[in-house]
This record gives structure tokens, C-alpha cells and sequence, in this order.
């Protein structure tokens, strides 16, 4: 999945991305919290701000992070349309083919 979500921000340069630590606590209030946050911070890309609601992810191999924790990864972009074609790109359902081995 996050192979998939670099793929698609690669060519664009337009965007901020903020990973906030995640515990089992309620996601929705989790998320409306990451995206505050990140428009505070990164308030150049607030056209459209996104937190991945399947949400667990892992921080990029080079940062400093405590083992086993996880992530809520949020994206904020300076263009709205580019912003709300990767959100309907992460959030799709992908179709399941009886008889296939899911990669999950």
C-alpha cells in the first residue's frame, strides 16, 4: 500500500506529508487531530489535507522511530485536485478475485 501511495506522489512536488505516532485509541478523533495538526504546520498545503483512514503505516526507512510503532500518515497538497485524485486513489476499493492470495 505505501509503495503504491510513493508511486503516485513521485512526480509531484506539491505536497507535505506528516506522520502522526497512533495507539488504539478512537481513529476518527485520531484523524481529525492529524489533520489540524498538519494544517498548522504545514500551512502552505491545506487546499486539500488527507490522512489515510485504513491508516497504519511505518516511517521511512532513514527516520529515527521507536520499534513496533505505527503511524497515521497524512498528506496535505497546495493543489486541490491533485490532493482529491490521490485521496480517491488510496481510499478505492480494490476489486478481490475468488481463487487469488490476497498480498495482505
Amino acid at each position: 500500500f505505501q509503495a503504491m501511495t510513493q508511486e503516485a506522489l513521485s512526480e509531484e512536488v506539491s505536497f507535505s506529508v506528516l506522520y502522526t505516532p497512533f495507539e488504539k485509541e478512537d481513529k476518527a478523533d485520531k484523524i481529525k487531530e492529524a489533520n489540524k495538526t498538519f494544517a498548522e504546520k504545514h500551512p502552505d498545503y491545506v487546499q486539500h489535507i488527507f490522512t489515510d483512514p485504513h491508516g497504519i503505516h511505518l516511517l521511512p526507512e532513514k527516520a529515527e522511530s521507536h520499534p513496533g510503532q505505527q503511524y497515521l500518515l497524512t498528506l496535505g497538497f497546495r493543489n486541490k485536485e491533485i490532493g482529491k485524485t490521490v485521496e480517491k486513489f488510496v481510499t478505492q476499493n480494490l476489486p478481490v478475485f475468488p481463487g487469488v492470495p490476497s498480498c495482505s
